[in-house]
């Protein structure tokens, strides 16, 4: 038992400074990835199959869309909330009816999720959101108001 106490403590300084440096190192990206929308759980965070990658990483994988906030569809008022769900069926929409769905500029975010601009046909989804009154512009800071 107290070789292991040691061996877990490095383990997890280890795990912790990677994390860490993985953050502050965020300007680094990891390229650009065409992908298969999965679902969605709100207005700014998808999930997808990613092709050519092996399943325990490329298959359903949640990714967070950079740049943006969009309202919560839990714990908020009705006028939010309804913001919201107008949010998620936008996107929604916008995925399953792209011929091309892409991932650019993949990076790891605050939280050690996945985050990429995801472009649709073409377009920047986080512009399209935010032209339509459905996202705000977010760099991972304090999160705007609704």
């Amino acid at each position: 038992m107290r070789k292991i106490i040691p061996f877990i403590i490095i383990v997890t300084l280890f795990v912790v400074t990677t994390a860490t440096l993985a953050y502050s190192k965020n300007q680094q990206t990891y390229g650009n990835l065409v992908c298969e929308f999965v679902k969605n759980y709100d207005g700014d965070t998808i999930t997808v199959n990613i092709s050519d990658v092996h399943p325990i990483i490329g298959k359903h994988i949640s990714i967070r869309i950079n740049g943006i906030d969009t309202p919560e569809l839990r714990g908020t008022t009705g006028k939010i909330k309804e913001k919201a769900r107008t949010a998620k069926k936008m996107v929604t929409s916008l995925c399953k009816k792209a011929k091309i769905l892409e991932l650019r500029n993949i990076k790891r975010g605050k939280y050690f999720r996945i985050v990429a601009d995801v472009y649709v046909g073409g377009q920047c989804l986080a512009d399209i959101l935010i032209k339509n009154g459905l996202a705000k512009p977010y760099d991972g800071g304090k999160k705007p108001q609704w």
